[in-house]
């Protein structure tokens, strides 16, 4: 039987910095007043994102520009200006990497042209075998809602036992396909099963899940975040991304202080090129 998945967002990994490596990089800079701020003050990705701005002005503190003679010193004032004034390379120094699962080939056709600023590790259907089932992701256009009407109802129903029919069809190929090249058998070796994998890949459709690794720096979430998270994108990668969106929001306030979310779920920057 056919299995719908839901889709699952894991932030596995994000920028940390060596305080201590950078306290001695501002002693050789001369910039002994400036004072870190207290972990847990900011988020490291922040942080990074502020001594880059930073240094690209020596604007640690008065006087070690010549040309600098006031300094921002709240920090949330000081991000605000960098994104106010679209001083967006400093933002690729920090990154954040999600692991994304039960997402469709759909999805990942169009995440993956977004490959300035990310690092992608997708799962490797020519490596990865299905067993007894293939897994799918019901878009969230046939979910049932409180205010369709009987017709409406009656269309996603029927579109969705169409979803179910169609992955028991390919379910079914594919496992006669396995027993005649005795798949399962002990005598066969790692290159065989590949080889046959690989072929047999082609006869299932993109709504498989699947899933991966996904790093970005800040200024390429942020790119993402403005084009996916919006109402007339894709509307799997619109829900993968509005959720993504609420993650960074509460993660990187400063990062992303000017983001606003909408009343359909999506996401909406005030600086939309950073």
């Amino acid at each position: 039987m056919p299995r719908a998945v839901d889709i699952e967002i894991f932030k596995i990994a994000q920028t940390k910095v060596n305080r201590d490596e950078v306290q001695r990089w501002l002693d050789h800079l001369g910039a002994e007043g400036y004072e870190l701020p207290d972990e847990g003050d900011i988020s490291d990705p922040a942080l990074l994102v502020a001594l880059a701005g930073r240094r690209c002005y020596l604007s640690f503190g008065p006087g070690l520009n010549p040309n600098v003679t006031k300094v921002r010193t709240d920090l949330y004032d000081y991000i605000g200006n960098i994104l106010n004034s679209r001083h967006g390379s400093v933002l690729e120094h920090a990154v954040y990497t999600f692991a994304i699962e039960g997402v469709s080939r759909v999805f990942t056709a169009e995440m993956n042209r977004h490959r300035a600023g990310w690092a992608i590790s997708e799962g490797s259907l020519r490596f990865i075998r299905f067993d007894e089932e293939i897994p799918f992701w019901m878009p969230e256009s046939l979910w049932d809602h409180s205010d369709d009407d009987e017709t409406m109802v009656l269309r996603k129903r029927y579109t969705r036992k169409m979803f179910y029919d169609a992955f028991r069809h390919q379910e079914e190929i594919y496992g006669k396909l396995l027993s005649v090249w005795d798949m399962d058998s002990t005598d066969k070796n790692f290159a065989y099963k590949k080889r046959v994998t690989t072929c047999l890949r082609r006869i299932v459709g993109m709504g498989v899940a699947t899933g991966g690794v996904w790093t970005g720096n800040l200024r390429a979430l942020r790119h993402v975040i403005g084009m996916r998270a919006d109402p007339s994108a894709e509307e799997e990668i619109f829900y993968v991304f509005s959720r993504i969106a609420r993650i960074m929001f509460d993660d990187e306030p400063l990062v992303f202080q000017d983001l606003s979310f909408t009343e359909r779920g999506g996401a909406t920057f005030r600086n939309q090129k950073v």
